[in-house]
């Protein structure tokens, strides 16, 4: 192993599948930046069978947060796991004076987050959090056409997107995410990485006024593959959000609308940056509007012509997370790829507060 190749303990890889599988293990593979040095699931046979169907050699396997915390050929744990046990895996990595990644939403709720990060601050380690949309080649393209001038003063956008989960059923896999206690639902993942990937290329919001709804409160469970299992489950989570404000730099409008599920003609995601001297088109073909897992084409339009841009192919969920690894280890950032660290995971939970706020105050909410 490379003297400064960073040695990662992963949480979360099952050999069953999973989002570890989908988008860190292609990346740990191709990479000499990083190695897999230990694996944690939920039981060491879980870990162990990971291990074999990756062919993992040699890698330590643990059933709990605390050993792979404290084993001393790990660098950086790294957690990939349903939102509600983020803040039970990450603390004790922290603890041990480990430096973390976590995915996106960093905890359940804005308290449990701001205790993550001032705990992280206190051990003095790195952080990382999972909000890839800012690597995904279209979100950088408009950011650097915005920066650049291209189109003006910005004078609003309009987001409009379709989460992809809480239609009319929900398979036993996600029976997790119908409590709002959960923190893992429509308005803190597809529409967090959306409005994360937002505020990136045009700064943040203020004076937000939010709607929120749950009009399925009773959903059909199904199984995991898709059968019917003739029972209904409640649901407190919403499953349609929107929210208007200002942009704090130059006050242009925003508006952002995610609906539950997939659109029915093929169109899961639209967004237009309105300037002065030009207009940026950002499409979603039904994938879902999860634009840190899908890629967006992008055009700019002006008076004389509109020109579809070229930007690098995300060729799947593992570009973007990849990215965001290479950029923690210092490459890529000469191409505009960044770290996100969680004082950012902080600003965008306390942005999802703000509208949880106005939603039920029914008046404008600020953050920062």
């Amino acid at each position: 192993m490379a003297e400064s190749q960073k040695r990662i303990g992963l949480i979360g890889l099952s050999a069953k599948g999973s989002w570890a599988t989908k988008a860190h293990l292609p990346y740990f593979q191709r990479t000499d930046l990083y190695k897999i040095t230990a694996l944690q699931n939920s039981s060491k046979s879980s870990a162990e069978a990971a291990a074999k169907e990756y062919k993992l050699d040699g890698v330590a396997t643990y059933d709990d947060p605390s050993s792979i915390a404290s084993d001393p050929n790990v660098d950086i744990v790294a957690v990939s796991v349903n939102v509600p046990q983020h803040y039970d895996l990450v603390r004790p990595a922290l603890e041990a004076g480990k430096d973390v990644f976590c995915e996106w939403p960093l905890a359940r709720n804005l308290s449990d987050a701001e205790e993550l990060v001032k705990l992280a601050k206190a051990k003095g380690v790195r952080t990382s959090v999972g909000l890839q949309a800012r690597q995904n080649p279209s979100i950088l393209k408009a950011k650097e056409i915005v920066d650049s001038g291209k189109i003006g003063k910005v004078l609003g956008t309009t987001m409009y997107g379709h989460g992809g989960i809480f239609g009319p059923t929900v398979p036993e896999g996600f029976l997790y995410a119908l409590p709002i206690e959960a923190g893992a639902n429509l308005l803190t993942i597809p529409f967090g990485h959306a409005l994360d990937a937002l505020c990136y290329v045009l700064g943040e919001v203020k004076d937000i006024a939010a709607t929120l709804v749950n009009h399925r409160p009773e959903l059909e469970l199904i199984t995991n593959d898709f059968k019917p299992t003739g029972k209904k489950v409640s649901k407190t989570a919403h499953d349609y959000v929107s929210m208007t404000g200002i942009l704090v730099n130059g006050g242009g409008i925003v508006d952002v609308t995610y609906a539950p599920a997939f659109s029915r003609d093929n169109h899961d995601f639209h967004w237009v940056i309105n300037g002065t001297e030009g207009t940026l088109i950002l499409d979603g073909a039904k994938m879902g509007g999860h634009v840190q897992i899908m890629q967006p084409t992008i055009k700019l339009a002006t008076d004389d012509s509109v020109e579809d841009l070229v930007v690098d192919k995300a060729a799947d969920p593992s570009f973007n997370v990849g990215k965001a690894w290479d950029a923690w280890a210092g490459v890529g950032l000469d191409k505009g790829y960044t770290e996100t660290t969680w004082d950012v995971a902080l600003i965008r939970h306390k942005m999802i507060d703000a509208i949880y706020r106005s939603a039920e105050s029914g008046k404008r909410e600020n953050y920062l």
